[in-house]
């Protein structure tokens, strides 16, 4: 079981809980959250989103203190602690499974059950709006960590997660794949920069968890790029909310890597771990093409690949291009000024176009004259 306590304990969220093949259907699931409910006695509880088997458990689940599950109150109660347009979403992919499967889910309980979100929002906007007061984060002072999903190749998952290799080269290889230009921008559950390591896999886990397994049928993998803070001259346009942020400039976002973290959902305990030093160049893409930097095209191709470096021969043209140009903008018009001033060429009759060139020209002989 993974959670998130407040400092002052007023807030507990449970962000991954799991029993393993072989040790189900003993209760342990529902002794560890009842543990978390007498270790922060008075805290709010966000159960947070489920997947296929957390719907079923938590339908067979007693809930010890369903006064405390932030699910079942309206959101000006808890506001101040969890993001109640992020919970609103929780709770309606939670209601989906209960209306697939035909389960009660502690329907009963459940604050705004089968009620839309609007009709929430209207009640409760002040909820749902950014606190005046919350903390704002600079790009330029803090280091930032952002998670994404892939699904690898089944060659390239052994061995990205398999420890007997170097780590830093299992890194690489990772990057490789990613394409150190295609960092993620924000999309369902990924993509946002994060104040803290653990927030970033999080989202990760809580993408490959909101799948519910519907990969494209290879194994998934959870990353967390770590990067230094931005230069202060280039900082892009970007929103902050508390503890984490989001890019909205539509250009792309040069980084500097600090390190990478990964790890699999069937083995969380198990993460890798890499510090880069000297940092690695990255970069979240461009939302469209056309707004690429010459910095990000230098770079990276269309895929956000590294592009390869150039050859001797490349980089002395490249380094004599404005040369190589200034002379051959003169000799072409050292051609057209010789062209300009040269006197017509007399023109030759050429062979018939239907006779080979090569062959001298016949004349026909003369028509016999007749008697």
């Amino acid at each position: 079981m993974k959670f998130h306590a407040h400092p002052q304990g007023a807030a507990v969220e449970v962000s991954m809980l799991e029993v393993l093949d072989g040790f189900r259907g003993r209760g342990l699931a529902s002794l560890l959250v009842d543990t978390v409910y007498e270790a922060y006695p008075d805290a709010w509880i966000n159960h947070g989103v489920r997947t296929v088997d957390g719907a079923y458990w938590w339908d067979r689940y007693r809930d010890p203190a369903p006064e405390r599950n932030i699910h079942n109150r309206p959101p000006g109660e808890w506001a101040a602690f969890f993001m109640a347009s992020r919970v609103a979403a929780d709770k309606s992919r939670n209601a989906s499974w209960n209306r697939h499967f035909g389960l009660d889910g502690h329907g009963t309980a459940e604050y705004r059950y089968r009620q839309r979100l609007e009709t929430e929002f209207i009640g409760h906007d002040q909820s749902f709006r950014r606190r005046e007061d919350m903390p704002v984060i600079d790009p330029a002072v803090e280091p930032l960590h952002v998670g994404h999903l892939v699904y690898l190749p089944p060659g390239l998952h052994r061995y990205v997660h398999d420890s007997r290799h170097p780590a830093e080269r299992r890194a690489h290889a990772l990057l490789d794949h990613v394409g150190h230009g295609n960092l993620p921008r924000p999309e369902d559950h990924t993509g946002w920069w994060n104040t803290s390591p653990g927030a970033a896999l999080d989202d990760a886990l809580h993408r490959e968890l909101a799948a519910g397994g519907r990969g494209p049928g290879l194994p998934a993998t959870q990353l967390a790029f770590h990067a230094r803070p931005l230069s202060e001259g280039e900082v892009p346009e970007y929103e902050s909310a508390g503890s984490y942020l989001e890019y909205i400039d539509g250009g792309d976002v040069q980084v500097e890597l600090a390190g990478l973290s990964w790890r699999r959902i069937s083995a969380p305990w198990i993460l890798h771990s890499v510090v880069f030093d000297p940092p690695v160049e990255a970069a979240v893409p461009p939302l469209y093409p056309e707004a690429a930097s010459e910095t990000y095209v230098e770079r990276y191709d269309e895929a956000g690949a590294r592009r390869a470096p150039l050859t001797p021969w490349e980089q002395l043209i490249t380094e004599r291009a404005e040369e190589l140009r200034t002379v051959a903008d003169r000799l072409l018009d050292g051609v057209a000024a010789r062209a300009a001033t040269a006197p017509p060429r007399p023109s030759v009759r050429g062979p018939a176009p239907d006779q080979d060139p090569r062959q001298p020209q016949s004349t026909p002989a003369p028509r016999p004259r007749s008697s």
